[in-house]
This record gives structure tokens, C-alpha cells and sequence, in this order.
């Protein structure tokens, strides 16, 4: 599958794009913010009521249903064309749009994530690798980052919950294949990004240890340690003082996979 045949993006600033790949320009601001939440619900009804209040909130003009018509016209000319029946369709009062999977980088992106996560668990680390990283390269910024309409969505939470997990496992991957420095180079990032999430560190504090860097991996856990002493008031989880504790023991650390 290449890139050309997703039509549909929202992991990052919405996207729509033509059979052939070409970007077609949403420039209405009404209309851009119809197709995000539409897509935030891609194959599920979404009432009238709730699309009113996406447009326009709380207060909206006594022309909102009439409004609400036109921009779902104007969408339907935008959007490629379904390969059966319509793409936007009206659904007792509310509005569907209908996405394939293959069309959709959210669908596309979940698929990656459970196949990677599969074959990381099955022990097929170099497709894990590959899979999981194919999967990484999808997200361009945060989901429908520039619709905060449906910035807000259950979906996008979801989303951005799973990238963090998805990076995760690829991290497990490259150290499982012996690739520290590709490993601490993300690590450093996601400690960055994610500071209070312990699998991090605990992922970097191996890393620097598999590749000899131990003053470094100590420090790693220092950091890790004062950070969440500090701010959280809490001590280190099993997980990240078993990897300080291979370290301090000199004793190569193996990242054998979890179940999350």
C-alpha cells in the first residue's frame, strides 16, 4: 500500500487527498471543521445538533441548519469519490461520512500498530522493527492538529495514547536487535516529551548500559529517580530499578518484551 492511496489524514494537520494522491485544499474554515469531525467519526452518524454545536457552539445563528446543508454540499464536492454508494450521506438528521480502511491513516496506522506488537511478541524483531516504524512515520504533529473541534475527540486521546506505545515497542525492538544508538537517540526524546512515564527511562537506562556508556546510564536513573521523587512524591517503579540494578551489578540487561 503506498501513501498516494490514503485519501484521509488527521494525524496531524487535516489532510485530503485525491485518487491520485494530489492534496485538495479545504480552505473554508466551516467546512474544514465539518470534514474533521466527520472524520473523528468516520463511518458513524453524527447528529445535526452536535455538528451545530462544533460549527458554531453554544449560540449558533438562526441560519445554522441551513448552513449546515450548504457545507456538507460543498464538502461532497470535495471529498473523492466512494468507491460504492455516497461518501457523505444524510442519516435521519444527522450526517455519516464513509470511509474505507484503506483510504484512512488512522486505520492504517492501527493495523501497523497491531501487527508490530504481534511480531515484536511472536519474535519476529526485525519485521517488528520495520512494521512499527512504518507505522511511526504516518504522524505528522498531534491528531487534527489544526481543528480544535475535534482536537477534542475521544479518538484523537486514543491516538495519542497509542503513538506513545507504539514508540515503545519499537524502542523494544531496536534493543532487542542491538541497535542502542538508534534506541537512545529516540529515548532521549521520549524522556523529554514523556517525562513521567517510567518505561522510558527504564528503555534509556538500558540502552546507554548496552552499549557501555554506564556513568551515563546511572545518570539516566538519577534523573529519572529526582524527577519523580520531586514532582510526583513517588519512588521508581520494579521495572526501572531492576534496570538501574543490572547496571550497577555490571550485568548486560536483557529487554525482553512486555505485555502491556
Amino acid at each position: 500500500m503506498t501513501e498516494a492511496v490514503l485519501k484521509f489524514h488527521v494525524l496531524g494537520p487535516i489532510e485530503l487527498r485525491d485518487s491520485a494522491g494530489s492534496r485538495v485544499r479545504v480552505q473554508a474554515r466551516k467546512v474544514r471543521t465539518l470534514l474533521a469531525v466527520l472524520l473523528a467519526n468516520a463511518n458513524r452518524r453524527v447528529s445535526a445538533d452536535a455538528l451545530t454545536e462544533s460549527l458554531w457552539g453554544a449560540r449558533p445563528p438562526r441560519s445554522a441548519t441551513a448552513n449546515l446543508r450548504t457545507y456538507a454540499w460543498e464538502l461532497r464536492r470535495l471529498v473523492p469519490p466512494a468507491a460504492a454508494g455516497d461518501r457523505i450521506e444524510l442519516d435521519g438528521g444527522g450526517y455519516r461520512l464513509n470511509v474505507d480502511g484503506h483510504e484512512f491513516d488512522v486505520t492504517r496506522f492501527d493495523e501497523l500498530a497491531r501487527r508490530g506488537h504481534g511480531e515484536l511478541a511472536a519474535g519476529a524483531t526485525r519485521q517488528a522493527a520495520a512494521t512499527l516504524a512504518e507505522a511511526v512515520t504516518l504522524w505528522r504533529g498531534d491528531p487534527f492538529e489544526d481543528v480544535a473541534e475535534a482536537a477534542s475527540a475521544p479518538l484523537a486521546s486514543r491516538l495519542v495514547e497509542q503513538h506513545w506505545a507504539v514508540r515503545e515497542d519499537l524502542v523494544d525492538a531496536w534493543l532487542r536487535l542491538g541497535e542502542h544508538m538508534a534506541a537512545i537517540a529516540e529515548l532521549r526524546a521520549l524522556t523529554r516529551q514523556q517525562p513521567y512515564r517510567e518505561r522510558y527511562w527504564e528503555q534509556l537506562v538500558a540502552a546507554l548500559h548496552g552499549c557501555g556508556r554506564r556513568v551515563e546510564a546511572l545518570a539516566a536513573y538519577r534523573q529519572a529517580h529526582r524527577l519523580l521523587a520531586d514532582e510526583l512524591g513517588i519512588e521508581p517503579g520494579a521495572e526501572l530499578r531492576a534496570a538501574h540494578a543490572m547496571v550497577t551489578a555490571a550485568v548486560t540487561p536483557r529487554m525482553a518484551g512486555r505485555s502491556r
